[in-house]
C-alpha cells in the first residue's frame, strides 16, 4: 500500500479546512470585546480575499497582521454601524404603532443598512480609502450587483436570524458558529466579492 505524501490533495483539503477552522475561532474570540468587531470582520476578509486569490498561506499570521492594520479605522467603520443599527433595532422592536408609512421606510433603512454592511468591510479589507468613500462605494456596489448583494445580505443575517429565533435554534447553532459558520459565510461571501472586486478593477 503507498503511503500518502504531505502533498496529497488530501492534506491539502485538511489544511484548508484546519486553516477556516482556526480563522473562524480567531474571529470569534477577537470579537468578545464587541468594539473589536469591526476589526476582527476586516481581518477576516482580508485572509479570505487573500485565499480567494491564491494569494494566502498562513491564515492565523495574516489574521493578526490585518488585525493591527486594520483596527483604527475598522473600528470607526464598526461604531458608525453599530450606532446606526442600534437605532433601527430600537424602531423596529418599539416602533410598532408609527404608522404604515413610517414603518415602511424603516424597512428600507434596515435593508440599506444589511447592504452597505455587506461591502464595508470586505472593501476595507482590500482597498485603502475613507470611511465616507468606502461606505459610497459599498452602497454603490449593493445596488450594482443587487442578485450577489441579497444572496450576501441573507447569508449575514443567519445569526441574527438564529438569535430571533429563540433559544432553542441559537443553542443549537451555536457549536456550528463557534467552530465553523462565520468564516463559512465570509468563505462564500469572498467567493462572490472576488468576481465583483475584479470588474471595478479592469
Amino acid at each position: 500500500m503507498k503511503k500518502l505524501s504531505i502533498e496529497h490533495p488530501f492534506f491539502d483539503f485538511m489544511g484548508n479546512i484546519g486553516d477556516w477552522m482556526i480563522l473562524n475561532v480567531l474571529f470569534v474570540l477577537t470579537c468578545l470585546p464587541v468594539l473589536t468587531i469591526g476589526m476582527s470582520l476586516t481581518a477576516m476578509y482580508k485572509v479570505a480575499l487573500r485565499r480567494a486569490r491564491g494569494e494566502s498561506r498562513y491564515a492565523a499570521r495574516e489574521f493578526f497582521q490585518a488585525c493591527r492594520e486594520e483596527w483604527k479605522q475598522s473600528t470607526a467603520l464598526w461604531l458608525l454601524f453599530l450606532v446606526t443599527g442600534g437605532i433601527l433595532l430600537f424602531d423596529i422592536l418599539y416602533g410598532r404603532n408609527l404608522g404604515k408609512v413610517l414603518n415602511i421606510g424603516i424597512g428600507i433603512l434596515t435593508a440599506l443598512w444589511g447592504f452597505t454592511i455587506s461591502y464595508a468591510f470586505p472593501l476595507q479589507a482590500r482597498f485603502q480609502n475613507s470611511i465616507r468613500h468606502t461606505l459610497t462605494n459599498a452602497l454603490a456596489l449593493a445596488f450594482r450587483n443587487l442578485p450577489a448583494t441579497a444572496a450576501m445580505a441573507a447569508l449575514n443575517s443567519i445569526p441574527a436570524l438564529c438569535v430571533a429565533a429563540g433559544e432553542f435554534y441559537t443553542r443549537i447553532a451555536m457549536p456550528f458558529f463557534c467552530v465553523a459558520g462565520f468564516s463559512c459565510i465570509v468563505r462564500i461571501n469572498s467567493l462572490m466579492l472576488t468576481r465583483i472586486f475584479q470588474k471595478i478593477q479592469e
